[in-house]
């Protein structure tokens, strides 16, 4: 219950002066469309119209349990690699950024995002939600997106840490710390190097 908690006053703090550039579960670009039961498994990792094109997932240790990190929660690779324990994930600084393909802001800022995670100074790790996992893949190779990406379909990853925006980002600590949260989208890559320097103390090229 710590954990929410946590989580959920940092969102809060700082949700009203994101509002503008976010996208609700009842918003997006485009018509809003449902994951059907053929569309709610993560696609292959070869062969046309897969998701082959983006990184292995990361392999997570086994959970910390922490009251102010990612949740317990266990999810599958939209690509390649297996199922990621996200409270597991330690040892590097990471943004943790919550997506959908029907969210326009999402779209806007993932070059942003990719940019950030080609440094190699921080990992980048999508978690694509409310989604339909074919939409999901076309996106990626239309913006050209090689960081990896969890499948979420259900949101079991934003009912966890109280999501209510997309995109959602969270800077997660070398220990598995969540030290900040940002709703709604980035402003500027240079927004992004600002924040990453200030709260996971890394300096962006």
């Amino acid at each position: 219950m710590r954990r929410r908690r946590v989580v959920r006053v940092l969102v809060v703090g700082v949700l009203a002066a994101m509002v503008m550039t976010s996208c609700t579960a009842d918003e997006g670009a485009g018509e809003r469309v449902e994951p059907s039961s053929s569309d709610s498994a993560p696609l292959p990792s070869d062969g046309a119209g897969s998701v082959a094109s983006i990184e292995p997932c990361p392999q997570s240790g086994d959970p910390v349990d922490r009251g102010d990190g990612l949740p317990e929660l266990e999810l599958p690779c939209l690509g390649q690699g297996d199922a990621v324990q996200l409270a597991g994930l330690t040892g590097r600084p990471r943004l943790v950024n919550v997506w959908a393909s029907w969210c326009g802001p999402c779209r806007d800022e993932m070059p942003w995002l990719q940019q950030a995670h080609d440094t190699g100074k921080v990992d980048v790790l999508g978690v694509d939600a409310e989604d339909q996992a074919p939409a999901a893949a076309a996106l990626l190779a239309e913006l050209d997106v090689t960081f990896p990406s969890v499948f979420d379909p259900a949101n079991e990853f934003g009912r966890e840490i109280r999501v209510i925006t997309k995109p959602t980002t969270l800077f997660v600590s070398r220990e598995g710390e969540v030290v900040f949260v940002l709703p709604g989208a980035f402003a500027s890559y240079e927004e992004m190097r600002e924040l990453v320097s200030t709260h996971l103390r890394v300096d962006l090229p």
